[in-house]
């Protein structure tokens, strides 16, 4: 029996309606609905197939705009509307068919839909049509059989699962409804209290029979399905046609038939994976004097929703594209607008410049140089309590067991790890090349803001950080793949990076002040010089022998006898270690070769002092330990200035009684266990070779071919033009400068128009050097230079490749080869500025004309020697900056060829490349097309394309953030026949890549069965996350034994119980390296003396310092398969 009133409680709408739609076969069917959704056909799909015709009434919800008279767009508000209901829809095979059946039934001419657009309709009603009952009588048939009117809309919920009110009429009442024994019980109630109606005496006695009741109840069901029949006519006769547009709409959607080109599928994966980028600012903070490009302004929003999101940020613009402005802006949030305390930690040479540039912004923030910072006695508490610390250059913290790393940890770590103001603290870096040598580089920096927390980003998906640059190094060694591509992931999650070629792109009407950005254009120079008749051999002769030496003091291992090694394992990796040592040497000994003979013989007499003396120690019966291996590391490493005020062993190491200091230094190990014959014998024949080396080049030093093109080239084509002359060495820089300066060249000077030339190293002093800067570069500086003459030509070595603006110069010489293609890029940094003054900048590389293979040949083997000990796990990242990477030799041939691309090239993999290479393509639409297109494609689109070797399936998911706002965005691609599933961006978006008229090509990939894979791997890996996040922290060994102890003086009851469970307690959290240092201190005070009271009195010291607060208990959640949307997905086919 049909109910009179349904509410989806006791009865469901949904299975009325379809009682009523089997009862009305073949009949019309009239549907007001204030909203459609395809979940509500759903429910009546079999039946309406089977209705003579339907008419569907839409009306529209009302919106905000109707508040403050605006008329608003009904057709465009429904369509946005049901766009979104289509998106929710998950993706699966049955819902496809579903909208595919109800396209089909949309395109039949027995159905129309209208949408009401006069005003707000929110009327549901439901009028179903049949013919009379009389099968006898045919004529006037289809009369409205039965309506359903009240709250329930046309979608899934309105007819099952809300809690709605609807009335059923019918015309014809049935026998059942018609009896209604409780209806005449309250009738006559009612008549009782009224006296005008008739007493229930009466009517009893009247004797109604159930046929004249059924009679009279279809009269009162009869009008009012009459009265709605007409009510309906009235609406859809003040309604627009719909029907195509509905059609059209679910065509358009992710389960229609409409075919999207590949190129709208990667511009919507692009727009929608970035389109958090554009917009206004809700982070700003007022005025401000900090003037920036609008390509800057944008790199300050991203800067600070990261900075919001994450408490940390890198700034990786390019060389020369003003990153301290960037930062700058940044430093006036925190100082200015929000008058917190703010420091800048940079180099010393960049002190002033800061200092300057911040009280001409009025920002108050006090500047420390990451020397002083290194240096013992420096007091933390300057930086402990900072809200804001800005590191500039802050490559110069890759090494995080060097003492301005620990010293910065450190302080970071002070003060729990938090502010003045009580906040978390915010760590700005910047820095164009952040990884150096080794992708460690970055974990370091990037382990400042984390404060060494494992699953810190874990709602970007990395559940640990450690094991994420683990994989990464792996993938790096094996394929060769640049950094930026491997951690892309992360990056886009913390970095901010502009590039040149971006900024073309995307700002190219970009302007600074009022004047217009533009670059320099960029030329290679080859200068090739001759080594002089005969002596090509002598240099070949010369990397024959330093091939030759055994460096026996760095190979102990190698000489311990067989009855002393006690493990094998340890005895491998020890002479793993050396034999890279050794490896290092000799490339040093071979690249000092190529800078200058100077070099290479101060390398020589040095090497000399050292061996020399320890032939000494073995006379004596003594032998040293090459286990330190750092002590060993610094020694040798001559002049090379890869570090600010860098400082060598070597450097001091002028005569024997300092190289007997430097051994006494060393431990000593058992004479019985080394064949100390033949180490002595090694040694006195390194000392042989050293000697002869020394006394064969004493007369080359005297006819420098390569000096005397120099001189040519400064007197000839580069008169009177300001150069910058770069070398990796201090001895080259200053022997350079010494002979042009000398005496004996006064006629070269004056035939080369009298040059101002000065010479800036390590040596220098700060204020020194920023003088000689203002003399040379006073546009750069900013600096009037006074009555000083300006400088012409300046030699430099590596200590003035980063964060000094030259823009003055025109024109950079490497005099010896860049063995380190960063240094290539930082150099070059110092003079192609945004606001150069040369339309084209020049940079001249000095090659030799001969030996150069001989000697790149060495070179290359003895690297290639030493990866293969890293491959084995023997080596630690901090010798990985003496290894010349394999790609380095082909670079040095190209840029002996003069390519010029290669600059592009080291630039974008030095500088980690990062999402602004895929946001450059998606400017260039937007800035031809316009934004309107791309926002107006639905979520699920799909296409196909052709890519070689490929058989797979794309797929772009988003959910919103655990914590924080925004979105969180899964691109995944599945392999079709190994089921492989790969998730970084860079990778998926080189692949689907293309142009606008790339062809469509729709594989035969199962998509089902593929999208199934990939959820079912996003859904394991959130898991495995949040997992990650709720295990106990693992922690440093010192952490754990010092808890043990705490534990066990807890058992003893020697110390005060809630005390040490505090302290135990922060014995779990994440620690720097800087604590795990002052803990083993600590420990090693109570190993001598067992005070347990001393023991947790010190730890509690720490952990009211650096203690954290403690997370919250409750789980941070991860995303579920309801959060997932599917954004567009593509078939690619080999």
């Amino acid at each position: 029996m049909i109910p009179s009133v349904i509410d989806n409680q006791e009865h469901r709408l949904a299975d009325v309606l379809n009682t009523l739609l089997e009862h009305c076969a073949g009949g019309p069917v009239d549907i007001a609905t204030a909203y459609f959704a395809v979940s509500g056909y759903r429910l009546l799909r079999e039946r309406l197939h089977h209705v003579g015709a339907m008419r569907l009434l839409i009306g529209s919800e009302p919106t905000s705009g109707l508040d403050v008279g605006i008329r608003p767009d009904r057709r465009g508000e429904y369509l946005k509307a049901l766009r979104g209901d289509l998106e929710a829809e998950s993706f699966n095979e049955a819902t496809l068919r579903l909208i595919e059946d109800l396209i089909a039934l949309l395109r039949t001419q027995k159905v129309q839909v209208r949408l009401f657009d006069k005003g707000f309709l929110h009327a549901k009603a439901y009028l179903l049509f049949h013919d009379r009952v009389d099968e006898h009588n045919r004529h006037d048939r289809m009369q409205p059989y039965a309506a359903v009117v009240g709250s329930s809309n046309f979608t899934g919920p309105g007819l099952t699962s809300n809690r709605e009110l609807n009335l059923v009429h019918r015309v014809l009442t049935s026998e059942d409804a018609a009896v209604d024994h409780d209806a005449v019980h309250r009738l006559g109630y009612l008549c009782e209290a009224d006296p005008a109606a008739a007493a229930p005496a009466e009517l009893e006695a009247k004797a109604v029979s159930d046929a004249t009741r059924r009679l009279i109840k279809s009269e009162v069901g009869a009008r009012a399905v009459a009265d709605l029949e007409a009510w309906f006519e009235r609406q859809w006769g003040d309604s627009v046609d719909f029907r195509d547009d509905l059609i059209e709409l679910l065509d358009a959607s992710k389960f229609g038939t409409l075919e999207y080109t590949p190129y709208q599928v990667y511009i919507k994966a692009l727009y929608e994976y970035f389109k958090e980028e554009f917009g206004d600012d809700p982070l700003a903070l007022g005025r401000s004097a900090v003037d920036l490009a609008e390509f800057q302004e944008d790199a300050v929003k991203k800067a600070r929703r990261i900075l919001t999101r994450y408490d940390g940020v890198l700034i990786a613009d390019s060389v020369g594209l003003g990153k301290t402005w960037i930062g700058k802006k940044l430093l006036e949030d925190f100082a200015y607008h929000r008058r917190q305390k703010a420091v800048v930690v940079c180099p010393a040479s960049l002190r002033a410049m800061w200092r300057a540039e911040l009280a001409a912004a009025t920002i108050a923030a006090d500047v420390i140089g990451m020397e002083e910072l290194g240096r013992e006695g420096f007091d933390l508490s300057r930086i402990g309590n900072a809200d804001c610390i800005l590191v500039d250059e802050s490559h110069n913290f890759r090494n995080n067991k060097s003492n301005r790393y620990l010293a910065l940890d450190e302080a970071i770590h002070l003060n729990r790890g938090r502010g003045r103001d009580g906040a978390r603290k915010k760590v700005i870096l910047l820095s164009a090349t952040p990884i150096n040598n080794d992708l460690y580089d970055l974990a370091s920096q990037v382990n400042l803001f984390t404060q060494n927390q494992a699953d810190y980003f874990r709602d970007a998906g990395i559940g640990d950080l450690a094991a994420y640059f683990r994989q990464g190094r792996r993938i790096a060694k094996q394929h060769d793949t640049a950094a930026g591509v491997i951690l892309f992931n992360l990056l886009e999650e913390i970095m901010v990076r502009n590039t040149r070629p971006f900024i073309r792109v995307a700002y190219p009407k970009a302007t600074i002040g009022g004047e217009e950005v533009r670059f320099p254009d960029r030329k290679l120079h080859t200068v090739e010089y001759d080594l002089g008749a005969g002596d090509g051999a002598l240099y070949a002769n010369i990397v024959a022998q330093i091939a030759r030496l055994s460096l026996a003091p760095y190979m102990l291992e190698t000489y311990r006898k067989k009855s002393a090694i006690r493990d094998e394992q340890e005895h491998e990796w020890d002479t793993g270690r050396e034999i890279a040592l050794v490896g290092i040497f000799k490339t040093r000994f071979l690249k000092r070769l190529e800078s200058s003979i100077f070099a290479f013989r101060e390398s020589l007499r040095r090497a000399l002092v050292f061996e020399d003396t320890y032939l000494d120690y073995l006379m004596d019966g003594k032998v040293v330990s090459s286990k330190d291996f750092q002590k060993l590391n610094r020694f040798l490493s001559q002049d090379e200035e890869d570090e600010p005020a860098a400082a060598s062993i070597a450097d001091a190491l002028d005569d024997k009684e300092e190289a007997r200091a430097y051994l006494e230094s060393l431990d000593k190990v058992d004479l019985n266990a080394f064949d100390l014959r033949k180490l002595r014998r090694d040694v006195e024949e390194d000392i042989e070779i050293l000697r002869s080396l020394y006394n064969e080049t004493a007369d080359l030093a005297g006819r420098d071919g390569k000096l005397e093109r120099l001189k040519q080239l400064l007197a000839g084509e580069l008169k009177d033009r300001k150069v910058l002359i770069f070398s990796s060495f201090k001895d080259t820089s200053r022997y350079v400068h010494g002979e042009l300066t000398d005496e004996a060249n006064r006629e070269w000077r004056r035939e080369a128009g009298d040059p101002v030339i000065r010479r800036i190293d390590s040596g220098n002093h700060p204020d020194e050097r920023g003088h000689i800067l203002r003399l040379f570069a006073p546009i750069g500086s900013g600096k009037d230079p006074g009555d000083g003459q300006q400088i012409d030509v300046l030699i430099s070595t590596d200590v003035l490749s980063e964060g000094q603006n030259l823009q003055d110069c025109g024109v950079i010489i490497n005099y010896d080869l860049t063995w380190n293609p960063i240094r290539l890029v930082q150099r070059n940094g110092r003079i192609d500025r945004i606001r150069s003054p040369h339309e084209r900048i020049a940079i001249y590389n000095m090659f030799p004309e001969e030996a150069l293979e001989a000697l790149l040949h060495l070179v290359e083997t003895l690297s290639r020697r030493i990866s293969t000990i890293d491959d084995l796990g023997l080596l630690d990242a901090s010798v990985l900056g003496e290894v010349v990477h394999p790609r380095t030799f082909n670079t040095l041939r190209r840029i002996q060829a003069e390519d010029g691309t290669v600059l592009d090239e080291e630039e974008a993999r030095a500088e980690l490349a990062g999402p602004e290479v895929l946001l450059k393509h998606l400017k260039e639409v937007l800035n031809r097309e316009g934004g309107q297109t791309i926002a107006e494609l639905p979520n699920g689109i799909h296409s196909g394309l052709r890519r070689s070797k490929c058989y797979g399936m794309f797929f772009y998911y988003q959910a919103p953030r655990v914590t924080g706002e925004g979105r969180r965005h899964f691109w995944r691609y599945i392999d079709a026949r190994t089921h492989e599933i790969r998730e970084n961006r860079y990778e998926i978006a080189e692949l689907i890549a293309c142009r606008a008229d790339e062809p469509r090509y729709i594989g035969d990939q199962d998509v089902f069965d593929l999208q199934e894979r990939v959820l079912s791997h996003i859904l394991a890996s959130e898991r495995a996350v949040e997992a990650k996040a709720a295990a106990p922290t693992a922690v440093d060994p010192i952490q754990q034994t010092v808890a043990e102890e705490l534990k066990d003086a807890l058992r003893r009851q020697s110390v005060d119980r809630e005390l040490t469970k505090a302290c135990i307690q922060f014995l779990g959290q994440p620690m720097g390296r800087a604590l795990h240092l002052k803990l083993r201190k600590t420990y090693d005070t109570w190993a001598e003396t067992r005070d347990d009271a001393a023991l947790l009195a010190a730890v509690a010291v720490l952990a009211d310092q650096f203690g954290k607060q403690r997370p919250a208990a409750e789980t941070t959640g991860s995303v579920g398969r309801e959060d997932l949307e599917l954004i567009c997905f593509e078939y690619v086919t080999g």
